[in-house]
């Protein structure tokens, strides 16, 4: 979890939103600095107060309890977790590997990447390969 916004303004000022989620990140351990934006009334495109998570609303209008924030930041960080392991070196190995086993990722910090490329356009190469025998 990269940033949290939390967007007020001075008729829906969300105290007990930014209250319960600054508690529920201190319950959780997690050390994310939340940004707070005063939006004026025709600025704001939801209903105030909001949440965002990395930039995508997740609370608005509502001041939700801080078990409920918990069960919410815990959800996207999973998520994020899960989505994080492997996919951008084109591998799709799900990350049963690692980083670390991943011969697309990268092996202690190498560039990541590059043998997913390759391995990616060897693949390319050989279904168009097949394709133009299959159609010849």
């Amino acid at each position: 979890m990269t940033s949290i916004q939390f967007f007020y303004s001075r008729d829906f000022p969300g105290n007990a939103l930014r209250s319960n989620a600054r508690q529920a990140l201190e319950h959780l351990g997690m050390n994310v600095e939340i940004q707070e934006t005063e939006a004026s009334p025709g600025q704001a495109e939801c209903t105030l107060p909001a949440l965002a998570i990395d930039g995508e609303i997740v609370v608005s209008g509502v001041e939700p309890s801080v078990r409920e924030l918990e069960l919410l930041l815990e959800d996207r960080a999973r998520m994020q977790e899960e989505e994080s392991f492997c996919g951008a070196c084109g591998m799709e190995c799900g990350g049963m590997n690692g980083a670390e086993g991943c011969a697309g990722c990268g092996k202690n910090g190498g560039h990541p990447g590059m043998a997913g490329k390759i391995i990616g356009f060897v693949i390319l190469l050989i279904i168009l390969f097949t394709a133009v025998k299959i159609l010849s």
